[in-house]
């Protein structure tokens, strides 16, 4: 079992391929009469940081001050970028623009919730020596601090050898820094002198094997990752394998062996996206190894992260409250859907940063039955997601009564949570959820066939800003209420 989410003793310093995801999401109803290819009817698009970007992101929601070094052209993309970071409380002092370059940009076009296309804009020659002083001279700047350096090689020409040589400098000298690097391409060899790397299966089977490398021997996972381990002298290697989980690779003090820990996967309902998930691995490995936590105790925390990134389209960050239930031990992490007030806040606007529209639906929700699963799914419906808010139990009983709940706050949440199509769950102490769709600002309202429109709270705050109140028409028969009536008939009968 990890451990709680650690605090660095200091700054992190991210350095690499800063890039902006774009994200273009539509409908595909038809095949175009001009060709043989889908046509996309445009709804909504947004950016969001990538690579390096995300890396940075992923360790200030987790808490950490970050500080972010990298290449962006002077144009629209490499704007936004600076602005989102500041934003989220990255140090960008360290981020040189460039006319030499484009922002390294990639757009994700997507439908039904699938990725139909990926254009790529980018440059992949190495930076120039006018950039690559610049960046060496910043680096050394804002990275005095750092207590870790973890660098993301998307192999977009930021990472040079002069590059590389800066962020180890200062390690060389003080031996309670971490070096990090996330690989990219064949030469896993230009990284020699780090401390640990973190590729995924496909890329650590594809790298140029050592010179050492023994003629005739079996090749495999478990014996490249030795062989890496010791012929460039790292601390470790952490493999990423999909479904597969993680194998941890560690040194002995000896050097002369390399230990083995294999990481399963945490199970989740549904694995919507692996975009980002290793920027996640990089800077939660990164920032728990920093802390001084043991690499396999690192490794599981990492592998918590990567595990709500993917259940998610696009990239996106695990923060630290969601963390901390996924690390609290739940099978299955239904808990991690079950949020504040606060970190909900936050989470809404970030998938509505994303382009999502937002459906939120209330009730009590005692005893769930068909009914409930019935209204949560048309309203899933309505939107990219749905936010189900409860009320507590202390509201629960001035509403139904001294005998209502039957099923305590917590465990309704829960319950809840669970269900493939709830992607957020909040307890409201309030007898109304007024102030929290004030805050959370939905774009679709939904309530049960019981109310007529006038009778919803929140209708007027929802329509004054163009959103939609939609009652979806209630199952014959169907109540808690009757429900608690019924079996307490029973019980009586019974005695």
């Amino acid at each position: 079992m990890p451990p709680r989410i650690p605090v660095a003793p200091g700054p992190i310093l991210v350095v690499g391929d800063i890039i902006c995801d774009h994200y273009v999401w539509g409908d595909v109803e038809r095949v175009s009469p001009e060709a043989p290819v889908q046509v996309l009817r445009w709804e909504r698009e947004a950016d969001r940081p990538g690579g390096a970007a995300n890396v940075a992101m992923n360790l200030a929601a987790l808490g950490c001050t970050v500080h972010l070094a990298g290449i962006v052209g002077k144009d629209a993309p490499g704007q936004w970028l600076l602005r989102a970071l500041d934003a989220a409380g990255v140090d960008t002092r360290g981020v040189i623009e460039t006319t030499d370059r484009p922002t390294t940009s990639k757009t994700r076009v997507i439908a039904h919730g699938q990725h139909l296309l990926r254009i790529d804009r980018e440059v992949r020659h190495p930076i120039t020596r006018a950039d690559e002083r610049r960046l060496v001279s910043a680096i050394a700047r804002v990275g005095r601090r750092a207590c870790a350096v973890i660098c993301s090689d998307y192999a977009k020409g930021v990472l040079t050898k002069a590059v590389l040589a800066a962020c180890t400098a200062g390690p060389r000298r003080r031996r309670a820094r971490l070096v990090l690097v996330d690989p990219k391409g064949r030469d896993f060899g230009k990284y020699r002198g780090v401390d640990l790397l973190t590729p995924n299966e496909k890329e650590l089977m594809q790298a140029d094997l050592p010179s050492e490398f023994p003629p005739g021997q079996q090749d495999s996972v478990a014996h490249r990752a030795e062989l890496m381990v010791k012929a460039l002298g790292l601390r470790a290697i952490l493999v990423t394998r999909g479904p597969h989980g993680m194998d941890l690779f560690e040194a002995e003090r000896s050097r002369r062996r390399v230990r083995q820990t294999h990481i399963p996967v945490l199970q989740r309902h549904e694995v919507f996206d692996v975009t980002g998930a290793g920027d996640t691995v990089a800077a939660t490995i990164g920032l728990a190894a920093a802390a001084g936590l043991p690499l396999a105790d690192a490794a599981r925390l990492a592998n918590a992260a990567a595990g709500i990134v993917v259940g998610t389209v696009g990239t996106t960050v695990a923060d630290a409250e969601t963390l901390a239930h996924v690390i609290d031990g739940e099978a299955s992490q239904a808990r991690a859907k079950v949020l504040s007030k606060a970190a909900l806040v936050a989470r809404v606007a970030d998938a509505r940063a994303r382009g999502a529209r937002i459906v939120f639906t209330n009730g009590c929700f005692d005893l769930l039955h068909v009914g409930h699963l019935h209204l949560l799914q048309r309203a899933r419906a309505l939107g990219d997601l749905l936010v189900v808010a409860i009320n507590a139990d202390r509201s629960v009983r001035r509403l139904k009564g001294p005998n209502r709940p039957v099923i305590p706050a917590a465990q309704r949440a829960e319950m809840l949570a669970a269900l493939a199509f709830v992607d957020y769950v909040v307890v409201f102490p309030e007898p109304t959820p007024l102030r929290l769709i004030q805050a959370v600002r939905p774009d679709v309202l939904v309530k049960g066939g019981d109310y007529t429109p006038d009778q919803i709270v929140g209708r007027q705050v929802v329509e004054r800003r163009g959103g939609q109140v939609v009652v979806v028409p209630q199952l014959p028969g169907l109540s808690t209420s009757k429900l608690v009536d019924t079996i307490h008939g029973r019980g009586d009968r019974g005695r």
